[in-house]
């Protein structure tokens, strides 16, 4: 005769056939969440591999929209010919995808005259004249590119200031907000002449450095640069949105186009459009703005420049005289001299600017002016 059995021996079965009832449930939620976690990570791999194909590669691209894919730098022929000895020299610090901003570079530095094109001896031997053979200029302003645009990270606006101004300049602006602004390359430029200027080899170069007191390098080196890059910058097509009032009281006739030219002394980027006219014409601003600039300047003669907006700017160059002042306002048609043939000019005529700067950010005005019906 079975024994009775006590409580706990009933708990322990009574437990038992509880395990055994559910768990084919138990074993469809283990399933259940192990499906989910596999789900999980199918979903966490992929999404990596989106993300990685829309991250910069490593190859000097930076996330200002300069450096790799820009297109190619418009450069004279000089310049052109290291694009494969440049492209060369990147490749050994997996960099090749500045090779055109390089290219830039030597332009503004160069145009690629001379045994030194990347300008590169004070970065080899603190003293300008050491390097005496293109391929130790490009060897050696390759190095110094990289090593300061990995000191920039990759910030390529302060890299290219620092390869003029020299690498002190990224000290300061990592002290001072940490990414390169217009205003700290004039404040430090300033800073620096201030130390510097009782040794005579510095002087301004551009009538912004005049203004500013900021001799020291190039305080327009950035500008002067990209201008060879004109994919580098977007959106300028509206800088200048409406209709313009014609520059010339006369039909206007192009004799000079913008870009690439050469007038007797090699290459030259021509910054702007010539349009034809006589002494007796008149010079009229194409849109309302400010006088910021009106004298003589080099090359350009009389030139005057009216600022639109703060990123509009057109400029008129090689007038006879000037008729108006800097802080005047002006409207679009108001006269600002007569047609003529100061400066560096073969015959009258009108030397007519766009720009998204005071001294850079140069376009062809021509899309603006002959607009199609």
């Amino acid at each position: 005769m079975p024994q009775p059995r006590s409580k706990a021996q009933l708990a322990k079965t009574a437990l038992k056939l509880a395990l055994l009832k559910y768990n084919p449930i138990g074993l469809q939620a283990k399933l259940i969440i192990a499906g989910s976690a596999l789900a999980i990570v199918i979903i966490l791999i992929f999404t990596a591999g989106i993300f990685s194909m829309f991250s910069s590669p490593d190859d000097g691209s930076s996330g200002d929209g300069i450096g790799a894919g820009v297109g190619p730098a418009s450069v004279s022929p000089e310049v052109a010919q290291y694009r494969d000895a440049i492209s060369s020299e990147l490749a050994k610090y997996d960099m090749e995808g500045q090779t055109e901003l390089l290219l830039a570079l030597m332009m503004q530095e160069s145009g690629g005259k001379g045994n030194d094109p990347m300008q590169a001896s004070e970065s080899k031997c603190g003293s300008i004249g050491c390097i005496t053979d293109p391929d130790e200029s490009i060897s050696y302003g390759v190095e110094h590119f990289v090593s300061v645009f990995k000191s920039a990270k990759k910030d390529v606006k302060l890299t290219l200031q620092s390869y003029n101004f020299g690498s002190g300049f990224i000290d300061y602006v990592l002290k001072n907000g940490g990414s390169y602004t217009k205003e700290l390359a004039i404040s430090f430029s300033q800073l620096q002449y201030q130390k510097l200027k009782h040794t005579g080899i510095y002087k301004c170069n551009r009538p912004e450095a005049i203004q500013h007191s900021a001799c020291y390098g190039d305080i327009g080196y950035v500008e002067a640069v990209l201008k060879y890059l004109p994919s580098a910058s977007t959106g300028n097509s509206a800088m200048i949105a409406g209709d313009l009032a014609a520059p010339v009281r006369n039909t206007m006739r192009v004799t000079s186009n913008y870009g690439w030219r050469n007038i007797g002394a090699g290459p030259e980027h021509h910054d702007g459009i010539d349009l034809g006219c006589s002494e007796a014409d008149s010079i009229h601003s194409v849109k309302d703005g400010t006088i910021v600039f009106a004298g003589m300047y080099g090359g350009y003669g009389n030139v005057v420049t009216v600022q639109h907006a703060a990123n509009s700017f057109t400029t008129y160059a090689h007038l006879s005289r000037i008729s108006v002042q800097v802080n005047q306002k002006v409207e679009g048609g108001n006269k600002v001299g007569m047609c003529g043939n100061t400066g560096r000019s073969f015959g009258s005529h009108l030397h007519f600017e766009i720009k998204t700067q005071m001294w850079g950010g140069y376009m062809d005005p021509a899309p603006f002016l002959f607009k199609e019906a």
